[in-house]
């Protein structure tokens, strides 16, 4: 009777709401965890939205919802039948982002819902992505992979690695900050250790990828969030001991202080007309005039992943471009809106590009017109997410890997699902 009553317990524990609210934990330390997590929930979530058709209302955001993280897997198939070709392993990440679609709706639809319970979103904010920090610390510290002198995990690439460590410690401080007067000093103190635990996971990694969205979070974030909560004395305080913290784990960081001061150099010291090195930012500047090129080429198929090899070695390239920089794209443009567009032609330009403004609009408009305190601080979380991936798009691509367009697709769809729910967005007629 005792193990009936074991199983009956942990039986009340299983359920997909649970499922979701730990899926971020081991985003960064298992590999094929996360997509897999969106595979079986968006399962669920179809299974949900066929048993709850009666009353069921498909407003206009959810079908623009639907067009925005669905066009990258059709901007893939439309270049391809264009080109006369069907490749299928290049749909995998972008189906992982319209397989998102039905959780999105369902989530939306109270899904997740549980009576006298947070939405899933919060759950994120305040507990799971501390405790994401640090794990990903322990798990890191303990079985470390190193690229060069750059330290991630065995499957993720310091890029990545660093930059989504920084972004996960700016959303542990969203939910440290919201729920200071109300946690105990054990939660506060984890809370803080997790945040410098990711902004030194990040450092450690040699990112630059991701810092520039610091000081627009930052900014928001005081501004916007912590003044009208804490009023204008206390939020300079925060902010200057948050600045002052954060430029002594930078400044005693010499090899990550020195690649900033690198990246300026190397920009400065581009040639536009005559063979560059192949230094790290000089060779995106490269790539990108390449993808540029090759783009108005072939504007309406695109080239797939490899096709422009076949014009690699064009005169114009090689007057600024090596032999390696030429060949290197075969990796991607590091740009996420020119590897679409070099790939899908004008198909995925457009999906790249409404999928940046669809997201960050909903996340802005959340943040002005949600009256909810909840509300506001999921369009908040949405909205630096967005301007995160915006920045990390612009240096490298964001969508190409299963696992990183299973969490973006995932994160996006909670969270927009869960706003929408706050704000009422079932009951009106809006974008």
């Amino acid at each position: 009777m005792a193990v009936l009553s074991g199983f009956k317990a942990i039986k009340n524990y299983i359920s997909f709401r649970n499922f979701i609210i730990l899926s971020p934990i081991f985003f960064l330390t298992v590999q094929h965890w996360t997509s897999a997590v969106v595979v079986v929930a968006s399962a669920g979530a179809l299974i949900f939205i066929a048993k709850n058709k009666q009353g069921a209302s498909t407003g206009h955001w959810k079908w623009a919802a639907a067009m925005a993280l669905g066009a990258p897997l059709m901007a893939v198939l439309v270049g391809q039948l264009l080109r006369g070709t069907l490749y299928f392993p290049n749909m995998d990440a972008p189906l992982r982002l319209a397989l998102c679609v039905p959780i999105l709706w369902a989530v939306s639809k109270g899904w997740l819902n549980q009576p006298g319970s947070k939405p899933v979103s919060m759950v994120w904010i305040e507990r799971v992505i501390p405790l994401t920090l640090l794990w990903t610390f322990f798990f890191r510290l303990n079985w470390p992979t190193a690229w060069d002198v750059d330290l991630t995990t065995y499957f993720v690439d310091p890029l990545t690695f660093g930059s989504y460590c920084l972004l996960f410690s700016m959303v542990a401080l969203v939910g440290i900050s919201f729920n200071w007067s109300s946690s105990t000093w054990i939660l506060r103190f984890l809370g803080i250790c997790s945040v410098l635990c990711g902004v030194y996971l990040s450092l450690t990694s040699g990112s630059r990828t991701g810092w520039i969205n610091l000081p627009i979070f930052i900014t928001i974030w005081s501004v916007f969030f912590l003044k009208p909560r804490w009023g204008g004395q206390a939020t300079l305080k925060v902010a200057a001991i948050a600045l002052l913290g954060l430029g002594i784990l930078v400044f005693r960081e010499d090899y990550l202080v020195e690649k900033f001061a690198l990246a300026v150099r190397e920009i400065q010291t581009y040639n536009w007309d005559s063979v560059n090195d192949d230094t790290s930012v000089g060779l995106r500047i490269s790539f990108y005039r390449m993808g540029y090129y090759y783009f108005m080429t072939r504007p309406f198929q695109g080239w797939g992943d490899l096709g422009w090899t076949a014009l690699m070695n064009n005169p114009e390239f090689q007057v600024y471009a090596s032999e390696f920089a030429r060949l290197s794209p075969k990796h991607g443009f590091h740009n996420e809106i020119i590897t679409s567009a070099v790939r899908s032609g004008l198909w995925g330009l457009a999906s790249s590009v409404f999928f940046y403004v669809y997201f960050l609009l909903q996340g802005i408009k959340g943040f002005i017109t949600v009256s909810t305190e909840v509300g506001k601080v999921l369009s908040f979380v949405l909205l630096i997410f967005m301007t995160h991936l915006v920045v990390m798009g612009m240096t490298t691509e964001i969508t190409n890997l299963i696992f990183l367009s299973s969490f973006i697709g995932l994160t996006l769809a909670v969270l927009l699902g869960e706003v929408s729910r706050e704000n009422g967005v079932d009951k009106a007629r809006h974008l």
